[in-house]
């Protein structure tokens, strides 16, 4: 049998026992419907039994591994959750994928919010064995495109992303994930260079991320800067994108701070500050009702070295970004020791 084929249980006296020599008897119960139909459990059919009192299926569960594709078995085939014994007509086949196409030409998309949503070998529980074969940490600067769209059965849409050389896998199809259009530098996006200006760019080396992905955050991301300065060699606007590729834009005047703008994901203006009190000392862009990383930029005085710190709070670490007048750039992430993280190698 192929346990990609997804069964639901679908009679109410259904009984799982563990094999077919106590099917029937108390000592082999297993589960039964109220517990597999509670649990909205997806099965599959590892073995189908003929005999001469009727049809049994062996059942398995389907599973999602998430971030744990380190572990995942060399022979995904096994990677499911025995079920036990039951008689065939007391569950159902279903379509775990109700519509799928491929595009006749690409879309091309670029990353919004890194770490809503993952890259997935498949959608979860569509096939027996599910995980997260990719991450977006290192691919906000990439122009990514999608190829085909799936539906669930419940509804959800996602789409199979390439990259120009490689194949990704699947992303569940959300706004607040991806950007649909063809990939624009930030930098050149929201500073609007002046001809008799000068853009430098700098960006995390991959060592200093410490190369670890975390549930809430993107811990592995590369964070960027952009400094314009003017004839004179003044810095006058500056750009930071955080780990969370959410960007600060401020302008300064005769090295004092003048204007802050924080942006969504998306790059719109979403928070903005003109107050020369807070410009003096710090500004905290977060929300109020949602879970997202908060991002804090602190300035300094204008006898100091360094312009300004912009750190980024995330639920697994920190990322900082500091600027100096003289236009040098110094990054750092920072995990936190006593949450979980994965080494970023498990998602190239």
């Amino acid at each position: 049998m192929n346990v990609d084929d997804a069964y639901k249980v679908s009679n109410k006296k259904a009984i799982f026992y563990r094999s077919l020599k106590e099917f029937g008897k108390k000592s082999g119960f297993y589960s039964d419907y109220e517990t597999v139909h509670g649990s909205d459990l997806t099965l599959g059919v590892s073995e189908k039994i003929v005999t001469t009192k009727g049809v049994y299926f062996h059942m398995v569960n389907y599973l999602s591994g998430g971030f744990e594709n380190d572990v995942t078995p060399a022979e995904e085939n096994k990677a499911y959750e025995d079920q036990g014994y039951i008689q065939a007509d007391y569950v159902k086949p279903i379509k775990t994928v109700t519509q799928s196409w491929t595009y006749a030409h690409r879309q091309p998309y670029y990353l919004a919010y890194p770490c809503n949503h993952r890259i997935w070998t498949r959608p979860a529980y569509t096939v027996h064995y599910t995980y997260i074969s990719h991450t977006f940490d290192r691919l906000s600067h990439t122009q990514l495109y999608a190829t085909k769209e799936l539906v669930k059965r419940n509804g959800s849409h996602y789409l199979y992303l390439e990259t120009a050389h490689r194949k990704l896998g699947w992303v569940y199809k959300s706004p607040k994930v991806l950007v649909k259009g063809k990939f624009v530098d930030p930098g050149k996006q929201l500073l609007k260079k002046k001809k008799s200006e000068k853009l430098q760019s700098h960006v995390q080396s991959v060592k200093s991320t410490k190369s670890r992905v975390g549930i809430n955050d993107s811990l592995s991301m590369q964070q960027r800067a952009y400094i314009v300065k003017n004839k004179q060699g003044k810095i006058v606007r500056v750009l930071v994108m955080g780990m969370d590729n959410r960007p600060t834009k401020v302008t300064f005047k005769n090295g004092q701070a003048t204007k802050l703008i924080s942006y969504t994901y998306r790059r719109k203006p979403w928070k903005t500050t003109t107050s020369q009190k807070k410009l003096r000392h710090s500004f905290w862009a977060h929300h109020i009702y949602i879970d997202t990383p908060s991002t804090k930029t602190f300035f300094y005085s204008q006898k100091n070295k360094k312009l300004l710190r912009n750190k980024t709070i995330g639920y697994d670490g920190t990322a900082t970004t500091i600027i100096y007048r003289n236009g040098a750039v110094k990054f750092s992430t920072s995990p936190y020791k006593d949450v979980l993280t994965y080494p970023y190698a498990n998602f190239k």
